[in-house]
């Protein structure tokens, strides 16, 4: 038995955006880690035959132009050892596809992104070596379904209370520069709630997806052609999504809060960073509402001052 080091071959798949494909292995010594693809050597074959049967075979593209570009060693869970000659990739032919029992998850990152990815230790350090020595981030959020509830509860209360603080005849009326009334606020943030609930289920049930922004024209276009609904039944939508977000997150699985996925903004991001947002927009359109709380307040006593100056004999 051989108990030394593996050989293996190391794919550093570079697109035209300069970004490189990151795997997640669903089973053997690597199961649940993040790496670049890799394949173990076997004895009648060299790194490069190795190197294109991985690009062939396990994630079925045609091998364009590669060079070897370093050796990089890693470790197993199980604690084997592999020497990975490490091959650039480039202007390879098709699109990247893979068995699930091989990889359970994927995505394309940046240099720049690769931050927000758990990657195995040694790798890591390696890629911030081929990149310029960038300095490491922070640890990544472990994200709870309970803690995510409780921001999301708790910005809500603060949102309503704002929204409570306008005069239940004003909520209809414009209140700010860009002729929003209260009743535009609520419902807006209905919207964003749910699209941001339903895009992260997309991302869970289609690993590699990429992540799409909510777009706020499209939705001032679309919500401009909508019937006018009522206070009653904005609030009655509110509670029914807000209801679906929180038995969804009630059973989901603790990691999938923890899952990737690219952002075309902000580079890898987690599912959990983006449900959050749904408690930070709360927040920031609580402020939205309490300025037009004032320019409520201002309205009205204007209003007062004008009806006593016209009973002036």
């Amino acid at each position: 038995m051989n108990d030394g080091p593996q050989l293996a071959s190391l794919a550093l798949m570079v697109r035209d955006d300069a970004k490189s494909l990151f795997v997640r292995h669903a089973a053997g010594p690597f199961a649940g880690l993040w790496t670049l693809p890799f394949v173990g050597v076997a004895d009648v074959e060299t790194a490069e035959d190795a190197l294109e049967r991985l690009l062939r075979e396990y994630l079925n593209v045609q091998p364009g132009p590669y060079e070897f570009l370093d050796t990089v060693y890693l470790t197993a869970n199980t604690g084997e050892r592999f020497i990975a000659n490490a091959f650039t990739c480039v202007d390879w032919q098709g699109d990247a596809k893979f068995p699930a029992s091989l990889f359970d998850d994927a995505l394309w990152a940046a240099p720049a992104d690769m931050h927000g990815l758990d990657l195995m230790p040694e790798l890591r350090d390696w890629l911030l070596q081929v990149f310029n020595g960038q300095d490491s981030e922070p640890a990544l959020a472990d994200y709870t379904s309970e803690e995510l509830l409780a921001q999301i509860a708790d910005a809500r209360g603060e949102f309503l209370a704002a929204f409570d603080a306008i005069p239940r005849h004003l909520r209809s009326e414009p209140l700010n520069e860009e002729g929003w009334t209260p009743n535009d606020v609520l419902a807006h943030a209905v919207d964003v709630e749910a699209y941001y609930r339903n895009e992260s289920r997309r991302c869970i049930e289609e690993p590699g997806r990429a992540w799409r922004p909510f777009n706020d024209d499209e939705w001032k276009d679309v919500h401009s052609l909508r019937p006018v609904e009522d206070e009653g039944a904005l609030r009655e939508r509110m509670e029914a999504v807000r209801a679906e977000t929180r038995t969804w997150l009630q059973y989901l699985p603790p990691d999938a809060l923890n899952a990737y996925a690219n952002h075309p903004e902000r580079g890898v991001i987690q599912i959990g960073d983006r449900l959050a947002t749904i408690a930070s927009h709360d927040r920031e359109h609580a402020t939205q509402l309490r300025e037009m709380a004032q320019a409520a307040a201002l309205r009205s006593a204007t209003e007062q001052y004008e009806e006593q100056e016209e009973d002036q004999p």
